[in-house]
């Protein structure tokens, strides 16, 4: 049942959060993962090392083909697909009940720290792939509720279509061939003597074939870095890894979120007696979550990582509000204001702790000063930029250093932070040295960079909360290794971190790390 009233409500979410979004974008500065994908942009590719492109090319269109890059059109893609994700959200929930039950999900979906904030305002693979993750399940649910046959063959293709883009933005997007095919193998085996089904797999193996081609010219080393992060080497159970991923996975999706899920899950049976639409959604969630939870056992793992199977459960728990509404009981109507208010409250408090906490909530031993403090990867990058240009020019101008002379780095962060922040707009190389397992990407930009020649002079940039002794690190890489000026930086009249902008001096060979 659809009702101009609660659509006229989720419009209202969309623009509201769309403007709070653009405001947090400018309001603190971009984290490691985020400004890491930034090299995607700058150096397009059928493949990266560690991801698929998708998010590249959807941060250089925002960037307007890297003409203007900043904080907000980095973070812009992120934008646009939460407003899109939270409109087809509500266009699920209304197929598979009303309207009301759309826009119950499209709030559970924006009071989730994962889809609300880390894939709505954090420009990572994640942003991208729930506009696909959200349109597979929808074109899916419309398929099974199959109230238009004659539309089969386009939800399939559509399928397909969309999966293969959620793929290629982020390799979890397997997972929605996995959910749909565990469906029809649970529910409707009839489906596997359709060929609408192997056209919608093809579609989805064209779609993909990119990130397999470069794979196979690349020694497959995404799906070795990968796996190597899935892989379980261990025979016994690491009970602290599992309780880490398991406690990150309540947090990100919002704790309050996760008690409407539990109270809402024996309750399912009673608004979908045939079980047709719960069965579905529950492929689609159990699969990824249950994966991620059983890899934590024997691995360390990133709790974000099942973040998309959370998505079905917010509209099971929206039907089940729904139902109870209609009986008019509002217990389960409270919880769901309760859990937008702590994403509200989330909010407000964390801009004023990222900007302005006075010095540093991490470590405050030398040399590892500010270390564990997450606030300072969102935090005064953009000084650091005026204070390495004016050393640079006075090296420069007193013949120690050559404008053409590279910022040298040994792993992707917070490298990620010197390059969008200090090397790519003064336009000096970023030249990376060490394993490709270190640098990631950045052994890659080495081939739009170049490598450092013979005798060639570098910069090398510590920052304190990652400190590591250039001594320890190049030694064998250059003659003379020097210590030009040590930086501290404050915030709110307190120390926070430090800095360290040393010159390393003649290239005993040529340096640079070859994709190999």
């Amino acid at each position: 049942m659809y009702s101009f009233k609660y659509s006229r409500y989720t419009y209202y979410i969309i623009i509201v959060s769309f403007v709070a979004r653009c405001i947090l974008s400018i309001s603190f500065q971009l984290g490691n993962d985020e400004s890491y994908y930034f090299t995607y942009a700058v150096q397009p590719d059928w493949n990266h090392f560690d991801h698929p492109p998708l998010v590249g090319l959807f941060i250089r269109m925002c960037t307007f083909n890297l003409h203007i890059v900043n904080d907000f059109t980095l973070r812009l893609t992120a934008i646009i697909s939460a407003a899109v994700s939270t409109y087809l959200i509500f266009l699920i929930g209304t197929s598979i009940k009303n309207s009301r039950t759309g826009f119950i999900a499209a709030v559970l979906y924006n009071a989730s720290f994962y889809s609300g904030i880390i894939a709505g305002l954090f420009i990572l693979p994640d942003s991208p792939q729930m506009v696909f993750w959200l349109a597979a399940i929808y074109t899916a649910i419309k398929l099974i509720i199959g109230n238009a046959p004659t539309k089969e063959r386009l939800y399939f293709i559509l399928f397909g279509l969309y999966a293969g883009l959620a793929t290629m933005c982020k390799i979890h997007g397997a997972f929605l061939f996995t959910g749909l095919g565990l469906y029809f193998l649970l529910c409707d085996r009839s489906y596997f003597k359709k060929p609408n089904l192997y056209i919608s797999l093809l579609i989805y193996l064209l779609i993909i074939s990119p990130i397999l081609l470069w794979n196979t010219g690349n020694d497959f080393i995404m799906f070795k870095f990968q796996g190597e992060r899935i892989q379980v080497h261990r025979a016994f159970v690491n009970f602290n890894s599992f309780i880490t991923t398991l406690s990150g996975q309540l947090f990100y999706n919002n704790p309050i979120n996760i008690i409407i899920y539990i109270l809402c899950a024996g309750k399912v049976k009673q608004v979908f007696p045939k079980n047709k639409i719960p069965n579905a959604l529950k492929c689609f969630a159990l699969p990824i979550i249950i994966a991620t939870c059983f890899i934590s056992l024997f691995r360390t793992t990133l709790p974000h990582w099942s973040g998309p199977g959370f998505i079905p459960l917010m509209l099971l728990s929206g039907s089940v509000i729904d139902a109870y509404i209609d009986k008019g009981k509002y217990r389960l109507q409270r919880w769901m204001y309760a859990s937008a208010s702590l994403m509200i409250v989330a909010v407000i408090l964390s801009v004023p702790l990222i900007n302005f906490y006075p010095g540093t909530i991490g470590s405050k031993q030398m040399p590892r000063f500010g270390a564990g403090d997450f606030t300072l990867d969102m935090y005064g990058w953009k000084d650091m930029k005026n204070e390495f240009s004016k050393i640079r020019q006075l090296d420069i101008d007193n013949g120690l250093m050559l404008p053409g002379d590279p910022v040298v780095i040994d792993k992707w962060f917070p490298a990620c932070h010197y390059y969008l922040y200090i090397t790519y707009p003064l336009k000096i190389r970023t030249v990376g040295l060490g394993k490709i397992n270190s640098l990631h990407k950045f052994a890659w930009l080495n081939r739009l960079e170049g490598n450092i020649k013979k005798g060639e002079n570098a910069y090398y940039i510590n920052t304190s909360e990652n400190y590591k002794d250039p001594e320890a690190i190049y030694v064998n890489d250059f003659e003379k290794i020097t210590l030009v000026k040590r930086i501290w930086q404050q915030r709110n009249q307190k120390e926070a971190r430090y800095w360290e902008v040393y010159r390393l001096e003649g290239a005993r060979r040529e340096l640079g790390t070859p994709v190999e």
